[in-house]
């Protein structure tokens, strides 16, 4: 068994030139983390990118035997350790896993580094390098890979079909995971993610990864459950942590204004719509109250009205008294007067 990194390495890299070596180490990170670029070593070593890509090639296939014959423990240890994590681990996690599943005699600077040098030299366990749609992974074998974008698939699908309320608040998306392991391996694909309260679902959505300022103070309200101030929700966009830098007042209040998600309340009060909050005037909502429910009191009609808006009393009797659009029935109640 490999027991100290660094000296593995120096081994198993002492039979190559100079030249490979610094290829080697600069494509891979081994000496700083850093990986290099083609064009940064060929500019360091005076060759083209294309020289620098051929020496990469021809070190990596001489190296492969080697490293499958002197590393097959710590290899055998890797893919024993991926199989019993469901064949599929995100790349970083699965490093330190290894790294003290191994046993080896102290800890090596950069042995991320080191180690994924070690297991792609060898080809085992296979690498899936990091790209648009996904963080690096590790996986067992093809099989394993495609189970695994099947299942990143029909989550991402089950969201985008289902309730965003219930995949917040009751977490359904757990539901979609075959194993309890699986939804450790939701934060590898780069479609998901998590907000700063810790709710995971698509990137796309305003309450995941809000881009504007607009889907930021939605994301406020949708968050507090109750209208706000426009003044406290742009002091909320900073102190929630949705975004670093404080946002202005006013341009908070100006796209409030634009959004139909937002509705006025009240001076100032903002609340969200599909919180039940109806746009309109104070007119309006009595007269569709009033056309949904049918003849109500003016205590009730001051009740639900509230429900909608945040409103003086007076401000809703006075009109609920507008003889043009109301009228006052024998029994004391009002109704919407007749065109």
């Amino acid at each position: 068994m490999v027991k100290n990194i660094d000296q593995f390495i120096t081994g198993i890299l002492g039979g190559f030139n100079a030249k490979q070596q610094r290829v080697l180490s600069g494509r891979f990170g081994l000496k700083n983390g850093a990986h290099a670029t083609l064009q940064e070593i060929g500019d360091e070593l005076h060759v083209t990118r294309e020289r620098v890509r051929q020496i990469e090639e021809q070190a990596t296939k001489k190296l492969k035997e080697i490293v499958r014959t002197e590393a097959a423990d710590l290899i055998t240890v890797a893919e024993t350790h991926l199989a019993a994590s469901g064949d599929i681990r995100e790349d970083e996690l699965f490093l330190e896993e290894v790294y003290k599943k191994a046993g080896f005699s102290e800890r090596a600077k950069y042995f991320h580094e080191k180690l994924r040098f070690i297991f792609m030299m060898a080809g085992s366990p296979l690498y899936h390098k990091d790209d648009d749609e996904f963080r690096a992974f590790w996986y067992t074998d093809k099989k394993a890979e495609k189970k695994f974008f099947d299942f990143v698939a029909d989550v991402a699908e089950g969201l985008r079909s289902g309730d965003k309320t219930k995949v917040f608040k009751k977490k359904e998306y757990l539901a979609m995971c075959p194993e309890l392991y699986s939804c450790h391996l939701l934060s590898i694909p780069k479609t998901f993610g998590t907000n700063v309260f810790g709710d995971f679902g698509l990137k796309e959505w305003a309450e995941i990864e809000p881009k504007t300022i607009r889907d930021k103070a939605y994301l406020v309200l949708k968050k507090q459950q109750k209208p706000l101030h426009f003044e406290d929700i742009a002091k909320s966009i900073h102190k929630l942590g949705i975004d670093k830098k404080p946002a202005h007042v006013q341009t908070v209040h100006n796209e409030l204004i634009k959004d139909k998600r937002f509705v006025l309340v009240g001076r100032g009060m903002y609340g969200l719509q599909e919180h039940g909050y109806e746009p309109g005037t104070v007119k309006e909502v009595i007269g569709k109250l009033l056309k949904d429910r049918g003849p109500l009191s003016s205590d009730d009609v001051v009740r639900l009205v509230n429900e909608r808006r945040f409103l003086k009393e007076n401000t809703i009797l006075l009109n609920l008294q507008n003889r043009k659009h109301f009228k006052r029935l024998d029994d004391g109640t009002y109704h919407i007067k007749e065109a």
